[in-house]
């Protein structure tokens, strides 16, 4: 007996995958769209309905073994929920009255459960899913199926039986039957067509394939798996029994490769051709599924479809779970790693930092003249070194306290930092009142230049501290060396510039003294001098 089989899929699923943003931006539909929307629903599944109607009226099959309109239903309420159920109501009552010839309360019924099979079934998929997406965790897998899938075809084909017991139309005793292959009609649609249709309109996505776009092996992959299907599937009686029906579930492998190296998107586009291929090819009596190698041809299409769609499902939930793992331990090592970068620069900042002044210390400058000695000596360029003394700054200290004292060499350094602006310089504190600058690329003219500057701002700065109304005045004697041919080590222009000091300092401070030559001064051999 003829009886009508329908089916659909739940409520619009909040969680923060592309298909909760797409239903709540149908939230705010106006009037005008929310009718279009219906219309085309009704449009698509009516039209499905039609052309699966007839074509499988012509083999006397119904219900129909895979009903694809079962998956519009599905795609429609996880996109929109309730929104599109009159568009879904009214084109299963009109595949069931006009095209079917159920009657008018019987197809009222029957669209009545294929309404709510939907809204059930995508309830429990919304109990069932994951936060991150639907087919993206096998937690999410099992939630489309239970819910999409099984619920609402159990609800489907519950109600639709229910009806045709009512009309007195069938049997009690064929109630089971019917009522069984109704779901599993059902649920076949829903299981080969919703995941492509909510892939293809971006309802749900899923993460591509590892590396880049799908390369040109990937895609003839694609395409021979396709042309294979049909190929197979179209060979008459004679030639069909050339392939044994256990290999054709060797299709498994390249719907795998798809999945693995294009997307899910891709394999279950190429599964819903192989499904369509397949069950329109075995009908017509064509491939190896035949009643004479095969005792139930459309069974065994339904299970080789069955696993290479549960295959691909869970490779790429397993897929996508390795891979987030994967960037959630990749994010976690990146930030170990600035973390580690950002104190191993603190803490170098300390170890190379005077705490007083907050210019280099005595270890980071002698690093710095070691390395610019050298690399003044491999590319034969000058550099030149100036070395700085406050001068009776002892008593500065004893007469104002120690606390006047770090506020003046505070007060140097910033002083020293305003007038190295613009040059190529290395600036730090030797110790005490001692400063030096370092300037690769100049001579000692340049170098002595810059030292006059550095003892004017000083000599003219004058320096206030707490608690105290008189300002102070301090002067600085500086020596300036540069690299002379001679030299050896970077500590002998150290020296240098360290005697050119001694030498300010013994002809009356206050004033910048430069030398070139490596002998002792007899000024510092007597070793009379107060610095």
């Amino acid at each position: 007996m003829r009886h009508p089989v329908m089916g659909g899929s739940g409520s619009s699923i909040p969680a923060p995958a592309p298909a909760t943003r797409q239903a709540r931006g149908l939230g705010r539909l106006t009037a005008g769209r929310l009718v279009l929307g219906n219309l085309l629903v009704a449009l698509l599944y009516a039209g499905l309905g039609a052309a699966a109607g007839l074509f499988f009226a012509r083999f006397g099959l119904f219900p129909s073994p895979i009903w694809l309109p079962a998956g519009v239903a599905a795609v429609a309420c996880l996109l929109a929920g309730w929104r599109l159920v009159p568009g879904l109501f009214t084109a299963s009552f009109a595949v069931n009255y006009l095209l079917l010839d159920a009657a008018l309360l019987t197809a009222g019924l029957i669209s009545l459960s294929n309404s709510l099979g939907p809204l059930a079934g995508a309830w429990l998929t919304r109990r069932l899913r994951p936060p991150t997406g639907l087919f993206t965790r096998l937690r999410g897998v099992f939630g489309f199926l239970a819910g999409s899938v099984v619920l609402h075809a159990a609800v489907t084909s519950g109600g639709g039986t229910a009806a045709l017991l009512l009309a007195g139309g069938l049997p009690l005793e064929a109630g089971y039957a019917v009522a069984s292959q109704w779901l599993l009609s059902d649920a076949g649609g829903v299981f080969f067509l919703a995941p492509a249709l909510m892939l293809w309109l971006g309802v749900e996505r899923t993460p591509p394939a590892p590396g880049t776009a799908a390369g040109t092996a990937d895609t003839l992959v694609l395409a021979a798996t396709a042309g294979l299907t049909a190929l197979v599937f179209a060979l008459p009686p004679p030639l069909a029994a050339l392939v044994q029906p256990e290999a054709v579930f060797l299709l498994t492998i390249p719907v795998t490769w798809v999945t693995l190296r294009i997307s899910l998107r891709a394999a279950y586009s190429l599964l819903t051709l192989i499904s369509v291929v397949a069950t329109v090819g075995t009908l017509a009596g064509l491939g190896p599924f035949q009643p004479e190698v095969v005792a139930n041809p459309l069974r065994a299409v339904g299970m080789m479809i069955v696993l290479m769609a549960t295959n691909a499902l869970a490779l790429m939930a397993l897929l996508s779970e390795r891979r987030e793992a994967e960037a959630l331990l990749a994010e976690g090592n990146a930030r170990l790693t600035a973390e580690v970068a950002a104190r191993t620069a603190e803490l170098r900042h300390r170890a190379e930092t005077d705490d007083l002044t907050g210019i280099g210390n005595r270890g980071h400058f002698l690093r710095c003249l070691t390395e610019a000695f050298a690399e003044a000596r491999r590319q034969g360029s000058p550099l030149a070194l100036v070395v700085l003394d406050l001068d009776h700054f002892r008593p500065l200290n004893d007469m104002r306290g120690h606390a006047a004292g770090d506020l003046a060499l505070q007060a140097v350094a910033q002083l020293c930092a305003a007038q190295l602006e613009g040059w190529n310089a290395s600036f730090g504190r030797l110790g005490g009142e001692v400063f030096a600058a370092l300037l690769p690329g100049s001579g000692a003219v340049e170098g002595a230049s810059l030292a006059e500057g550095l003892r004017a701002a000083i000599a003219r700065h004058s320096f206030t501290f707490e608690d105290d109304a008189v300002p102070a005045r301090m002067t600085a004697s500086l020596g300036v060396t540069g690299l002379l041919p001679g030299d050896a080590s970077a500590e002998e222009l150290l020296k240098r510039a360290d005697a050119a000091v001694f030498l300010a300092k013994a002809k009356g401070r206050n004033r910048v003294e430069v030398r070139m030559v490596t002998e002792v001064p007899t000024e510092m051999r007597a070793r009379n001098l107060g610095r």
